[in-house]
């Protein structure tokens, strides 16, 4: 048996749930995925519409950490087109698509400092016409072709 068998929810230190909801639902376009209250605090959690795994939890009892958080990864298949949409809702950037190893990365933080990368990965990066054009190429870079050699098998 593997003790651990996913990662569920990542938790982002917030002042205030009500405005990060606000926030994250009207930015990002994100949807309230758990809300439970207790006496004691509110579990409440937010995603992409299309995510199913794992949640943010917008959590307001660790005031020390607002604005602290580690950078969050969001992936994405056009990075340009979604920097310039959340540009766009007034999402601030601190930095705008580049190019990087790993891919188009642009990173932008939340009302409260918290930062997230938007990457769209370097396999896309390679092949996605959208980041051809973002990226000033003229044209988009085909696949490459396979070549059978006399004795081997094909992986």
């Amino acid at each position: 048996m593997q003790a651990i068998d996913r990662v569920s929810t990542v938790t982002i230190a917030v002042t205030d749930q009500e405005d990060a909801l606000a926030w994250f639902t009207s930015m990002l376009g994100f949807e309230k995925k758990m809300d439970v209250r207790s006496t004691q605090f509110r579990w409440l959690t937010v995603a992409p519409p299309q995510q199913v795994d794992v949640e943010f939890l917008l959590a307001s009892w660790f005031p020390q950490l607002v604005g602290k958080n580690a950078t969050w990864v969001l992936s994405t298949r056009d990075c340009q087109g979604g920097y310039e949409e959340l540009k766009a809702k007034g999402v601030e950037f601190i930095e705008p698509p580049a190019v990087q190893p790993w891919g188009i990365q642009a990173v932008f933080s939340d009302l409260y400092g918290n930062k997230y990368a938007l990457v769209q990965e370097s396999a896309q990066a390679v092949t996605d016409e959208a980041t051809s054009s973002a990226l000033g190429l003229s044209e988009v870079v085909p696949e490459p072709d396979i070549v059978e050699v006399p004795g081997v098998l094909p992986a």
